[in-house]
């Protein structure tokens, strides 16, 4: 995608928003007048990008986070939707998943789960300990951006729980 194209999105998404700001329901709009995804997708889309995005619970979404989703459900292969899952959770930049990255993490599984962070759920923290089992180094508190990319690739249960851009589509 152009440099051109991405700031034409970008003015056409920021005049649909308040204050930087979108809601569910301007997000599905703008799923359906500017990507091609499938109808039928895009509640469950943007549903996931909330579930990530709107960590305050606000029921908005800040427009930047917005189009970083935006074009990696409308654009991309799959590696490049996993690359991109790892550096929303990598914040620091390092390569690795640590510390308080992990927690952010295990968070926002919760969320996706439909758990909230501040009760101690044991099934959903369950999934979340078995899910940072899965990463060589998980179990002490890191994982790498290499072992991120190649366990999720081979696990589409564990993409589906982790990644907001991936909704069980065949075209994976």
């Amino acid at each position: 995608m152009s440099q051109y194209d991405l700031e034409l999105w970008y003015k056409a998404i920021l005049d649909r928003s308040k204050k930087g700001k979108l809601s569910k329901e301007q997000m599905i709009s703008i799923y359906k007048d500017m990507s091609d995804l499938d109808p039928t997708r895009i509640r469950d889309v943007v549903d996931s990008l909330a579930n990530v995005f709107d960590e305050d619970r606000s029921g908005n979404v800040d427009i930047n986070e917005f189009i970083r989703g935006f074009i990696l459900t409308t654009k991309g292969d799959l590696q490049s939707k996993i690359e991109y899952t790892f550096r929303i959770y990598d914040e620091n930049g390092d390569n690795q998943i640590s510390g308080e990255e992990i927690k952010k993490m295990a968070n926002a599984i919760l969320r996706m789960l439909g758990a909230e962070e501040s009760k101690n759920d044991p099934a959903s923290q369950a999934i979340v300990q078995q899910f940072l089992g899965q990463f060589t180094g998980g179990e002490h508190g890191v994982i790498y951006k290499h072992d991120f990319i190649k366990t999720v690739m081979q696990n589409r249960e564990l993409l589906a729980i982790l990644s907001p851009f991936y909704v069980g589509s065949s075209e994976y």
